[in-house]
């Protein structure tokens, strides 16, 4: 696909979540929206090394895990209308992603256990691609920094770590409730080849995503919280809070619909 065509395709996806997601009003919407072209390169660039056929994605970041429910809908993993019944009794689609799912290989929940998860994936599948989403206040997780250290020490080259740098986290900025930064200092410093990149860039996103070396990869997307819709873009209040009033959902189907 050509940049332009990677841009539609992800407004098209960040159009269904918001759909399925203020249809029901349940999850995180602005914490899907900020990852969408980070999972857009991967399944759709056929110029990155990931095939979803054999590699391994994982979100960490659990409440960002619906990101890529379309995306499985869009490549014959379940029929389109499963986004219509997100989290009903009716549905397969759930609040956090979950191995009952195609496609998916997670059962996502607290934050801080999905990297110790793919880490073991990792070690038991070397011939395996492992990629990783984390939330950048998950980095306040004890257990992150562990199991960084075991995949440093095991020379785990096959895992890619990606950080959605939206700095923003439940309850505000992550630089006044806990700094983070300088946070690729700290990656590098735990043994990893460590980028900071624009997370909204298909170039960047394409030439980093297919690093090769001899250190495990470890990629700080710089993103926009509640990408695409510019009453949410930025706003850590969205963080729980989905539109409800007919005029923002109004207003973000036709922003999306751009």
């Amino acid at each position: 696909m050509t940049n332009t065509e990677l841009h539609s395709k992800s407004q098209e996806v960040r159009k269904k979540i918001f759909k399925f997601k203020t249809q029901t009003g349940n999850g995180h919407l602005a914490s899907c929206l900020c990852t969408v072209d980070i999972a857009t390169s991967l399944y759709y660039d056929d110029k990155t090394n990931f095939n979803h056929e054999k590699d391994i994605l994982i979100f960490s970041k659990a409440h960002g895990s619906p990101v890529i429910y379309p995306i499985l809908a869009d490549l014959g993993y379940y029929p389109q209308d499963e986004l219509d019944k997100y989290c009903t009794p009716e549905g397969i689609l759930r609040l956090h992603s979950d191995q009952s799912i195609p496609g998916c290989h997670f059962v996502g929940g607290s934050l801080g256990n999905g990297i110790g998860y793919a880490t073991g994936v990792a070690m038991a599948n070397r011939d395996t691609n492992v990629y990783v989403v984390l939330g950048d206040a998950e980095l306040y997780e004890g257990a992150v920094w562990e199991t960084m250290m075991f995949i440093t020490h095991h020379k785990l080259t096959n895992i890619r770590l990606i950080v959605d740098r939206n700095q923003l986290g439940i309850l505000g900025s992550t630089e006044e409730l806990l700094k983070l930064e300088p946070l690729a200092d700290k990656f590098t410093a735990f043994g990893f080849d460590t980028h900071t990149i624009d997370g909204h860039d298909f170039d960047v996103l394409r030439e980093t995503l297919n690093v090769e070396g001899n250190k495990p990869l470890a990629i700080i997307a710089d993103t926009i919280k509640g990408k695409g819709v510019s009453y949410m873009e930025g706003k850590w209040q969205y963080h729980t809070i989905i539109p409800k009033s007919e005029e923002d959902i109004t207003t973000g189907l036709n922003e999306l619909s751009n």
